[in-house]
């Protein structure tokens, strides 16, 4: 006699037959968006000195952003449960908005060299990470 097969397979994140992916669209974004945020800490920032070579208080809190952010994948295709990567995207999420309102604030008041292209990008990327954020957390509801 053959022993039935339930619809539940463990922690595997599989029902049934048809496998479905521990990590969707919104996380890889947002692990694209902290690889944008790291990048553009080493293009030029203000001047022609990169984040890197300059770093002040906003700049590591961006460093740990974008390494949070790269995290994403990772966390959420190890865990079992759901309520690990939930708790990090939205505390990811939550933590990039106050780094965007604090980019928000440097465009406002740009240094005396101006702005260049690694802040643009560092806030591109952080605009993603939070959007496609929030997206992943939606989802799991």
């Amino acid at each position: 006699m053959e022993p039935v097969q339930t619809a539940d397979t463990g922690n595997t994140g599989e029902t049934g037959p048809i496998q479905r992916p521990r990590v969707h669209l919104p996380e890889w974004l947002v692990g694209l968006g902290g690889l944008a945020v790291l990048g553009g800490l080493f293009l030029p920032w203000a001047g022609d000195q990169s984040a890197v070579e300059s770093l002040s208080v906003l700049k590591l809190l961006v460093l740990l952003g974008g390494l949070a952010a790269v995290a994403v994948p990772i966390v959420v295709a190890s865990s079992a449960k759901t309520d690990l990567p939930v708790v990090w995207e939205t505390f990811l999420s939550t933590f990039m908005i106050l780094i965007l309102l604090l980019l928000t604030i440097r465009l406002v008041w740009p240094p005396a060299a101006g702005l260049e292209s690694g802040f643009f990008t560092v806030a591109a990327g952080s605009l993603l990470l939070t959007v496609a954020g929030w997206f992943s957390v939606a989802r799991e509801y």
